[in-house]
C-alpha cells in the first residue's frame, strides 16, 4: 500500500501554480543556468526613454533578441544563454548606441545602463561596457569559473569538481562517506579511477550540502549527495558556484549549489579531438608507497555547429562530445596479516616488555584463557596463557586449527615487518576501468518568441576494484543519464515563460567475491547456514568480513545491487514580468525521488578484551580470532526499496530598481522535503520490507509502518512472534505448544502502529524569506548585502529513508556488539558463548532462523527520529565590490551563517550520565530499548568568515583569479549517520562537543592562472620572421596554487565504551584527557615534536578515568599545512587559417613534489602507532606527470 496523499496534492499545487503563473501579470522568469541582463535607457539630460528599441545580439551563433524598454526607460532580457553578446538601442531623433562584445556568465544579472544622445537613428555610436563584471543587481556569492579556465587548468582526471576550491568558501575538505565519491560498493557516483574528486564544505555548511545542476536541470545523486552523471570538462562552458543568495529562486541547501552550462552549438563549426596519457614512468616516488605499473588513457572528441539544412541553419545548433577513459593500475596496499608463528599459538612477541616467572611485564600485553573465567570480588578473574603461549587444538580456547586453516586460504603470508607502515604484506591486485561518456545538445529558436533545448549525457563505467586481500576482487558497473529540455515563450517584451523536465537516473551494481569460490573453505571454517549464507539477494555462500582488530587486515565478500541509486523526474515552471522598476519572478519546481537496493554482507570482529583479564585489562584481538571468541557481528540482508518521495518548491522574488543607484530584492521561498517511506507494496513478506519499523525516543515507543501476521500463520520473519509477560511486564519468548501465549499477534509492550504506513512526518513549515540590495557607490564601486532564511531539503534524506530496513520484525539487518564481555548477555557468568561461526545464535537474536526474537530490541541499526526536520540556517552577507579595471574586479565580504536543527547522529538510549557502576542499560533513557544509532534535528552550528576574490578576465594574455577566505566553522556533529567525522560524546548534551568542524579550515588560499607568453607573431616580442616566431612562440602557461591550514584531528580513546554509558557504535567517541602541551617537549624516542614519528607530545594526553568522559572537545588540534600546485605548459601549432591547430600539453600535479602529512594516528589506547603518521594528507600524492595532444578546429 502506498500513501499518494502528499504525491497527489503536491502535483495539485503544481498544477495550480502553473496555471496561476501563465496568466499572472506580476511575475518574472528565474535564471538557473542562464544569465539576463537589464538597465535603464535615458537621454543626455537623465530623463528615461521610453519604447527605445533594444536588441542584444549573440556574437557566436548570430541570434537576436528584441524588446523595447517601458514607460519607466526599463528593459530586461532573461533566460539568456551565457556568451558573448552585443547590445544596440535605438529610438527616434536620438543616435544608435552599441555595446559590443560583452559577456554574459551563468546566473548573472548584468547591468548596463544607455544614455541615447540626441541624433540621427542611422548613427551608430560604439562603447566598451566597461562594468559589465561589477554585481550591481544582487547580493550573491559565487565566481563564475569561465571556459578558458575549464578547459585549460591541470585538472587530475579531469574532473570539474576539482575547480570548486576556485571560490571563496569553498573548503575541499570531506568528512562524509562520500569523500571520494564512493568510487565503488553499490552507492557509487561515476569517477574515473586515479582522478582528483572533490567533495567540499561550502561556506560552513556539511559536505552533504550541496546541490548540482547541469543547464538548469537537476543532475544530483541524492543518496551520495554529489552529482548523478559527470559533465564532459570539453563539454562545458562554464559554471559558477552559488551561495548566499538573495535570491529565493535557489535554496533547498544550506551550501552552494554548482551551476553547471554545457556548451551549445555557434554558427561556425567548431570542435576538438584529445588524447591524455599518464604511466608510472612520469610518476615521481611516493614516501608512503612503492610506485607501481600503471596505465592512463583519456580520450575523445567534440564538434559543434549550425544543423547545415536549409531550413535550420540560421536558428539550429548542435553540439556532440565523447571521452572515454582506461585505466589499469595495482593498488599495492600495505596490509599487516598475522605471522607464522601466530597461527602457531605463539604470541611472545606481543609482548614487548619481556616476561618475569611467564607474565608478560606489561600487564597490558599479557593474553588469557577466557573458558578459564571465574567470579572474583566485583569482577573476574582469568588465567593467563604463560609467555602469551596457546596451544593449539580443539579445547574451549585453543588456537582453533579450522580457523588457521581458513584464515591461511584467505590471507597472504607474513613477510618482513615493516614498522613505519606496521604492515608485512601486500595486495598488487589490479584497479582497471573502462569508462564511455557522451552527451549531446541541440538548440532551436522559432521566431522572436520561441526556444527550445535538448540535452542527453550517459555515462557507462565498469570498475574492477581490488580490497585489501589478494584474490578479493569488486566488479562495479555504473550506467547513469541525464537528459532534458527547456522551453522559453515570451509572449510580450515584459512577459516571459519558461517549463523544463528532466530525468535523471543511476544504477550501481557491485559484486566484492574472491576469485575462486570459496564455499567449501567458508563450510570447512564452521560458518553456520544462517549466517553466511541463505542471502535473498545473493546465491550461495558469502565468506564473512573477519575483523582482526589491532590494523590487521580485514575484508569479506558482499553483493550490492543498487539498480534505483537515484531516479528521479523534474518539473519546473516559472513566468516573468517586468512591470515599471520592478522586476518579479514566481516559480515552482518538483523532483521525485525513488531508492532500491538488495544488499547482502556479513562479519564477525574480535577485539583485546576478550582475551583480556575480565576487567577491560590486556589480551589481543587477534589472540582472540585465533581461539573464535568474537566481540562484534553484523549481517545485512535486505530488499531495499522506498516509495516515491522527493522536493517541492515554490517561491516569489522581486527585484527593484529603488534607484538609479540602488536594487533591492526581496522575496520568499517555501520548500517542503517528502520524505520517501520505506518499502513497497511487493516487498510484504520479504526480508528488509515494507513491515518494519523505527524507534521514536521521544515517548519511549516503536513504530511499526505495517504489522505482519503472526509466526504461527506465516511461519518466518517478517512476523510477530509468541510472546508472554513477566513479572516485570516485559515481553518475553513463548512456545505455543507447551506454554500459554498470549494471542497470536499481540504486539509487546511500547509497540505502536503507524495508521499512515509510514514512519517520518513531513515538515510544512519550512517557509524561507529572503532580503537583499545592491547599492553602487560610484560607477566602478558597489556595497552588497543579503540576508535569508534557508532549508537543508536533500542533505541525507534518501540515505536516511532507507535505514530501517530490515529492522524488527524482520531480522534482515543484525548488529551485535560487545559480545563475550564478562557479565554480559553473551557471558554472563564470564564464559564466552557467542561464537564466531554464528555469532548470533547466543544473547537472545538469532540469524536466519524463522521468527524474530519477541523484543522489538533486539538488534542495532541506524535509526532515526520519525519526526526529524529539515536544519535551516540564517545566512548573511555584507561586502563591497570594485572594478579596478575593464577587465579586472577585487570583492570582500563577511560571510555568517547561524544553522539550527542540525544533524545529531551517533548512539543514542545510552545510560544518562557516564559511571563506573555496572550495568549502564539499567542508567538508559528507556531501559527497556537498546543503545542503537540515531539520527535527530537538535544540533548546532556557526560560521564566520571575512573572503576575499579577485578575478581578471582573459586579455592581453593573461586571466587570473584570487580567492582568499579566513573563516572559523564550529558544529556540534559533522554529519550523518554516526560515521562521518566527529560523533558527540554526550547525546544529552551536545553542545558539550560544539568545537571546530572536521573540515575547518581557518586559512584557505587558491590562485589559478592562464599566461600566453608574449613571444610569437603578433606578440610583444616578435622577431619579425615569421619562421623564427612560429618556431619560439605559441607557448602557454597555467597553473593552480592551493594554500591551506591543516585538517582538523581529534585525540581520543578507542578502547571500546570508557564512559560506561553502553555506547555500542563505533569506538572513537570518546575524547581523551589533556594534561599538558601536546606541542612542547620531545618524543619517547627523542625525535621532536611534528614528525613523521612523532607529530604530537604523546605525554600531553592521557586515557579518561573509567566511567567519565575526556576533557578534550572534537577536533581541536590541526594537521600539517597543506600546499599544493598543480602547472601545466602548452605548445601550440598553428596549422592553416587562425582557428585550427595543433596543441602539445604536459601537466604537473603536485609540481614540486611536496609531501603533505596527513592526520596522525590520536587513539590514546594504542600507545605503539599513538602520534605517528602513516598517510600522506587527502589530495596529496606524489607528482604525477600528464601528457596531452589536442587538435583544436
Amino acid at each position: 500500500m502506498t500513501d499518494s496523499r502528499g504525491q497527489a496534492s503536491c502535483f495539485r499545487i503544481l498544477l495550480c501554480l502553473i496555471t496561476v503563473l501563465v496568466f499572472s501579470t506580476v511575475t518574472a522568469l528565474a535564471q538557473l543556468s542562464t544569465a539576463s541582463l537589464n538597465g535603464v535607457v535615458r537621454d543626455s539630460t537623465g530623463a528615461v526613454v521610453a519604447k527605445a528599441s533594444v536588441t542584444l545580439r549573440n556574437s557566436d551563433t548570430g541570434v537576436e533578441h528584441n524588446t523595447v524598454s517601458n514607460d519607466a526607460g526599463t528593459y530586461v532580457f532573461s533566460d539568456i544563454n551565457p556568451g558573448r553578446y552585443t547590445l544596440k538601442v535605438s529610438a527616434p531623433s536620438f543616435s544608435t548606441k552599441q555595446v559590443s562584445d560583452f559577456v554574459l556568465a551563468v546566473n548573472q544579472t548584468a547591468t548596463i545602463d544607455i544614455a541615447l544622445v540626441a541624433g540621427a537613428q542611422t548613427e551608430v555610436v560604439s562603447v566598451e561596457a566597461v562594468t559589465e563584471q561589477l554585481q550591481v543587481s544582487t547580493a550573491e556569492l559565487g565566481t563564475v569559473i569561465a571556459t578558458k579556465q575549464v578547459n585549460e587548468l591541470p585538472l587530475n582526471g579531469r574532473n570539474f569538481t576539482q575547480l570548486l576550491s576556485l571560490t571563496p568558501g569553498v573548503a575541499p575538505i570531506s568528512v562524509g562517506q562520500n569523500s571520494m565519491g564512493g568510487r565503488v560498493g553499490g552507492f557509487a557516483a561515476p569517477i574515473a579511477e586515479g582522478a582528483a574528486f572533490s567533495f567540499p564544505s561550502i561556506n560552513g555548511a556539511t559536505n552533504r550540502s550541496n546541490y548540482f545542476l547541469t543547464d538548469g536541470m537537476n543532475n544530483f545523486a541524492a543518496f551520495l549527495s554529489t552529482y548523478a552523471v559527470p559533465p564532459i570538462v570539453d563539454a562545458i562552458q562554464e559554471f559558477k558556484v552559488v551561495s548566499h543568495t538573495d535570491s529565493s529562486e535557489f535554496g533547498s541547501v544550506l551550501g552552494g549549489v554548482v551551476n553547471v552550462v554545457t556548451k551549445s552549438g555557434t554558427n561556425q563549426f567548431h570542435g576538438s579531438a584529445w588524447e591524455y596519457l599518464r604511466n608510472n614512468a612520469f610518476d615521481s616516488q611516493d614516501s608512503f608507497n612503492p610506485i607501481v605499473q600503471y596505465h592512463q588513457n583519456q580520450f575523445g572528441g567534440a564538434i559543434g555547429g549550425p544543423v547545415a539544412l536549409p531550413a535550420l541553419k540560421h536558428n539550429t545548433f548542435f553540439y556532440f562530445a565523447y571521452q572515454g577513459f582506461r585505466y589499469n593500475k595495482p593498488i599495492r596496499s600495505r596490509i599487516l596479516v598475522p605471522t607464522a608463528a601466530m597461527y602457531g599459538g605463539d604470541f611472545s612477541s606481543y609482548c614487548t616488555a619481556g616476561f618475569t616467572a611467564g607474565l608478560c611485564n606489561n600487564p597490558g600485553q599479557q593474553i588469557y584463557n577466557p573458558y578459564t573465567t571465574v567470579p572474583a570480588g566485583s569482577g573476574f578473574s582469568r588465567t593467563p596463557y604463560l609467555n602469551n603461549q596457546i596451544p593449539v587444538g580443539n579445547n574451549p580456547g585453543d588456537i582453533q586449527p579450522q580457523i588457521v586453516t581458513f584464515l591461511q586460504s584467505v590471507l597472504p603470508a607474513a613477510g618482513s615487518f615493516d614498522p613505519v607502515f606496521n604492515s608485512n604484506a601486500f595486495d598488487a591486485d589490479p584497479n582497471t576501468q573502462h569508462q564511455n561518456e557522451y552527451n549531446v545538445r541541440l538548440d532551436h529558436t522559432f521566431g522572436q518568441k520561441d526556444s527550445v533545448w535538448f540535452r542527453y549525457s550517459l555515462i557507462n563505467s565498469d570498475v574492477l576494484k581490488p580490497t585489501s586481500l589478494p584474490g578479493l576482487q569488486t566488479t562495479d558497473t555504473i550506467p547513469g543519464r541525464n537528459w532534458g529540455g527547456n522551453w522559453v515563450h515570451t509572449f510580450s517584451p515584459s512577459l516571459q515563460l519558461q517549463a523544463l523536465f528532466s530525468r535523471t537516473t543511476v544504477s550501481d551494481n557491485a559484486y566484492t567475491k574472491f576469485k575462486t569460490d570459496l564455499s567449501s573453505v567458508i563450510q570447512t571454517a564452521g560458518f553456520a547456514p544462517g549466517f553466511a549464507s541463505n542471502f535473498s539477494g545473493a546465491s550461495g555462500w558469502l565468506l564473512p568480513n573477519y575483523q582482526l582488530g589491532n590494523n590487521y587486515v580485514s575484508a569479506g565478500e558482499s553483493v550490492v545491487l543498487t539498480p534505483q541509486a537515484t531516479d528521479n523526474n523534474q518539473v519546473s515552471v516559472t513566468v516573468n514580468k517586468l512591470k515599471g522598476t520592478h522586476t518579479f519572478t514566481v516559480g515552482a519546481n518538483y523532483i521525485s525521488s525513488v531508492f532500491s537496493s538488495p544488499l547482502s554482507f556479513d562479519s564477525v570482529g574480535f577485539a583485546n578484551g576478550q582475551t583480556g583479564n575480565g576487567n577491560g585489562n590486556g589480551g589481543f584481538s587477534v589472540a582472540s580470532a585465533l581461539i573464535g571468541v568474537p566481540d562484534s557481528a553484523n549481517r545485512r540482508d535486505v530488499a531495499e526499496r522506498t516509495r516515491p518521495g522527493g522536493l517541492f518548491s515554490a517561491f516569489f522574488q522581486d527585484s527593484w530598481k529603488a534607484t538609479s543607484k540602488l536594487t533591492v530584492n526581496y522575496g520568499i521561498r517555501y520548500d517542503l522535503t517528502l520524505i520517501p517511506p520505506y518499502g513497497t507494496k511487493e516487498t510484504f513478506d520479504k526480508s528488509g520490507g515494507i513491515e518494519t519499523g523505527d524507534f521514536d525516543f521521544s515517548n519511549g515507543t516503536y513504530v511499526l509502518q505495517y504489522p505482519p501476521p503472526p509466526c504461527t500463520v506465516r511461519g518466518h520473519a517478517p512476523c510477530i512472534p509468541s510472546i508472554m509477560l513477566d513479572p516485570q511486564g516485559n515481553a518475553v519468548a513463548c512456545d505455543p505448544s507447551t506454554q500459554t501465549c498470549l494471542p497470536p499477534g499481540t504486539l509487546p509492550p511500547h509497540v505502536v502502529v503507524d495508521p499512515r504506513g509510514r514512519i517520518s512526518h513531513n515538515t510544512y513549515t519550512n517557509l524561507g524569506p529572503h532580503l537583499g540590495f545592491a547599492y553602487r557607490v560610484r560607477e566602478r564601486t558597489v556595497l552588497r548585502g543579503g540576508a535569508g532564511v534557508v532549508y537543508d531539503n536533500w542533505a541525507a534524506v534518501s540515505q536516511m529513508s532507507q535505514n530501517i530496513e530490515g529492522d524488527w520484525p524482520g531480522i534482515g539487518q543484525l548488529i551485535a556488539n560487545n559480545l563475550n564481555v564478562p557479565g554480559g548477555s553473551t557471558a554472563p557468568s564470564g564464559t564466552p558463548t557467542a561464537t564466531y561461526g554464528d555469532p548470533f545464535s547466543a544473547g537472545g537474536v538469532s540469524a536466519g532462523l524463522p521468527a524474530p526474537t519477541p523484543f522489538f530490541s533486539g538488534g542495532v541499526n541506524w535509526h532515526y527520529d520519525p519526526h526529524i526536520k529539515n536544519a535551516y540556517a540564517y545566512q548573511f552577507n555584507f561586502g563591497i565590490q570594485h572594478q579596478i579595471n575593464s577587465t579586472t574586479t577585487i570583492t570582500g565580504s563577511y560571510v555568517s551563517a547561524l544553522t539550527h536543527r542540525a544533524n545529531i547522529g551517533g548512539v543514542y538510549n545510552t545510560a544518562l550520565k557516564p559511571s563506573p557502576l555496572p550495568n549502564p542499560q539499567s542508567r538508559a533513557l528507556f531501559p527497556y530499548m537498546i543503545q542503537t544509532f540515531y539520527d535527530r534535528s537538535v544540533g548546532f552550528a556557526d560560521y564566520h568568515a571575512f573572503q576575499l576574490s579577485v578575478d581578471k578576465r582573459f586579455t592581453g594574455g593573461l586571466a587570473y583569479q584570487v580567492a582568499y577566505t579566513f573563516s572559523k566553522a564550529l558544529d556540534e556533529n559533522d554529519g550523518w549517520f554516526g560515521a562521518e567525522g566527529k560523533n558527540v560524546a554526550d547525546p544529552y548534551n551536545p553542545r558539550a562537543s560544539l568545537s571546530p568542524a572536521g573540515f575547518d579550515l581557518p586559512h584557505l588560499l587558491t590562485v589559478n592562472a592562464n599566461y600566453e607568453l608574449p613571444v610569437g607573431q603578433g606578440k610583444r616580442y616578435s622577431t619579425g620572421s615569421h619562421a623564427v616566431d612560429y618556431i619560439v612562440g605559441n607557448w602557454q602557461v597555467n597553473g593552480i596554487l592551493s594554500v591551506r591550514s591543516g585538517q582538523r584531528y581529534s585525540v581520543t580513546d578507542n578502547n571500546g565504551d570508557p564512559a560506561n554509558t553502553g555506547n555500542v557504535g563505533w569506538a572513537g567517541y570518546e575524547q581523551a584527557n589533556l594534561v599538558g602541551d601536546p606541542n612542547s617537549g620531545s618524543c619517547p624516542n627523542g625525535a621532536a615534536v611534528h614528525t613523521q614519528t612523532c607529530w604530537f607530545n604523546a605525554s600531553a594526553f592521557a586515557a579518561p578515568a573509567s566511567g567519565t568522559f575526556g576533557n578534550l572537545r572534537p577536533d581541536p588540534f590541526q594537521a600539517q599545512r597543506y600546499w599544493n600546485v598543480d602547472f601545466s605548459v602548452f605548445r601550440g601549432f598553428p596549422l592553416w587559417g587562425e582557428a585550427r591547430k595543433v596543441e602539445f600539453r604536459a601537466e604537473a600535479f603536485n609540481l614540486f613534489n611536496t609531501v603533505v602529512f596527513g592526520s596522525p594516528n590520536g587513539d590514546v589506547s594504542n600507545p605503539s602507532n599513538f602520534g605517528t603518521v602513516t598517510s600522506r594528507a587527502n589530495a596529496n600524492n606524489a607528482r604525477v606527470l600528464q601528457f596531452g595532444l589536442r587538435f583544436i578546429f
